[in-house]
């Protein structure tokens, strides 16, 4: 029987359970879509089949046998295939786009082999034609654009002769353009009898591209079905389970004046303009997917990418040509990278908290060890740092108290406009808590504040204001009161602007009667 089956597949990990009895299957020649939420279970399925995690229980077969995978290899020699969302993980930068492609071939031979490099270079040209790439077989990798890379690693996967291929957020950081040239691709290669397994958070795609779908909700499948027999509230829905609402949350109340406001600021790597403006005390969202362009637009604001447009700090206009200036005028940001971009990792917890404050903690030169060590005390009791130690290895901390240090090497300084940067990735539920309650204080301070994440709830819980952020572009402002959590999902996929409030309504009311 052609096709791939996962039949009743469980995995746990300790005491808990990832995936119960999962059956998934793919046609030959489709595309089929993956969904689920963050921790529904869809990594470790697509875990299993790619080889890197064995089920507990549990079989996969594929084209009609049976198959136990105890490496990637395996699943490599069955016709499963990976495209993962990094593609610079995949690649050899230093290396040419052949050298990338016979890569996996040349490392798989057992005894040195006599290469023809003018067959390899044939074979490469085939592939990439295949995948509808024009480019120099010599070009160095770490030349080549993010489009060409994503499309070079495709090419790797069909040298292997995989026959399904795993696509994870496949246009999470390509422009539209390039969307629909990946698109074109694939659906030549489904004529070819591959198929495609597409794991994407917006929808609006895997409606246009995708022919069938399952999702998952906490490890169990909850939905299968034809893509086109659903809509985007459904499939949300499905994603969800629950009406997740807005906890009604008291007020905060913040100035009238405003504080922060960029005017027509362009970010470069996005080709787009923005307008947004907070207000004193506001704690102001930027709700989007990943790729949505969030990071870029972090990086424009303090002028880390070559950046046009007006920036307003307190009613006074400025211009910014480099990060120093922005810091200057009272800009900071606190990255979504903290371990390459927001710390020095090698020295100690009260070097990275004093050193924006070098200059007053200096004397001819020399900087006051005790001075310095006293301010960095302070700042470890009153941000609650573990080990209360200034000077522990910042590397030896965990990922809160990480967080706690980059935000902490702010709090003394002049910084008006505080930029997180997706500033909850990787810690874990207590250090969530800690780093609102530091948010929140600066709001209280008059600080403006702009919180940019992927991760929904959060911004229901602490933002007053939310921004929706579609492909680069800010569509739509909103109180955090007046949204729910379907409807932010809905929007940022890419859904209609206008009566989503009407539709979900009419959804819930659907559900209420069918269940």
């Amino acid at each position: 029987m052609n096709g791939l089956y996962m039949n009743n597949i469980y995995k746990s990990f300790g005491t808990v359970n990832v995936l119960n009895g999962v059956n998934f299957d793919v046609r030959q020649g489709e595309v089929h879509a993956l969904l689920g939420m963050n921790g529904a279970g869809k990594s470790t399925l697509m875990k299993i089949l790619a080889g890197v995690l064995s089920p507990d229980n549990g079989t996969i077969a594929i084209d009609g046998k049976e198959y136990r995978f105890s490496s990637p290899a395996d699943a490599k020699k069955a016709g499963i295939g990976l495209v993962v969302q990094e593609v610079d993980t995949a690649l050899f930068p230093s290396l040419s786009v052949y050298e990338n492609i016979a890569a996996d071939e040349i490392v798989a031979t057992k005894q040195k082999p006599i290469l023809s490099w003018k067959q390899q270079k044939q074979r490469a040209a085939e592939l990439l034609r295949r995948v509808g790439l024009s480019i120099s077989l010599n070009k160095l990798i770490r030349e080549c654009t993010l489009h060409e890379k994503q499309l070079i690693v495709l090419a790797k996967v069909l040298s292997s002769s995989a026959r399904y291929i795993i696509l994870d957020e496949p246009t999470a950081a390509l422009s539209e353009t390039e969307t629909k040239r990946l698109f074109a691709i694939i659906s030549d290669l489904k004529t070819q009898g591959v198929s495609f397994i597409y794991i994407s958070h917006k929808l609006k795609e895997v409606k246009e591209i995708c022919d069938r779908v399952t999702i998952l909700r906490d490890g169990n499948v909850v939905h299968h079905g034809d893509v086109s027999a659903l809509s985007l509230e459904e499939m949300i829905h499905y994603m969800v389970g629950r009406p997740y609402t807005t906890v009604q949350k008291e007020a905060r109340a913040y100035s009238e004046d405003v504080l922060f406001k960029v005017k027509q600021l362009h970010i470069a790597k996005t080709n787009t303009t923005v307008d947004l403006q907070i207000h004193k005390g506001e704690i102001a969202g930027i709700a989007g997917l990943v790729g949505a362009g969030k990071t870029e637009l972090a990086e424009s604001l303090i002028s880390h990418t070559k950046t046009a447009g007006e920036w307003w700090i307190d009613g006074k206009r400025y211009t910014f040509s480099s990060p120093k200036e922005a810091i200057a005028a009272g800009i900071c940001l606190i990255p979504e990278e903290r371990r390459k971009q927001g710390l020095f990792l090698d020295e100690t917890v009260r070097t990275n908290l004093t050193v924006r404050l070098l200059s007053s903690l200096t004397k001819w030169q020399w900087v006051l060890r005790k001075k310095e060590t006293q301010t960095a005390q302070q700042l470890v009791e009153a941000l609650q740092i573990h080990p209360p130690f200034p000077q522990a290895a910042v590397k030896q901390l965990s990922g809160g108290n990480q967080q706690k240090v980059v935000i902490g090497k702010w709090l003394k300084t002049d910084a008006r406009v505080f930029i997180f940067d997706e500033p909850t990735k990787g810690i874990d539920v207590n250090a969530k808590q800690e780093v609102f309650s530091i948010i929140r204080s600066l709001a209280d301070e008059g600080k403006a504040v702009l919180y940019l994440t992927s991760e929904f709830q959060e911004l229901l819980d602490i933002a007053d204001t939310i921004y929706i952020m579609v492909d680069g572009q800010l569509v739509k402002r909103v109180s955090a009161r007046d949204i729910t959590y379907e409807q932010l999902i809905y929007y940022c996929s890419g859904g209609d602007l206008d009566g989503a409030t009407v539709r979900f309504d009419r959804q819930e009311k659907a559900n209420a009667v069918s269940s």
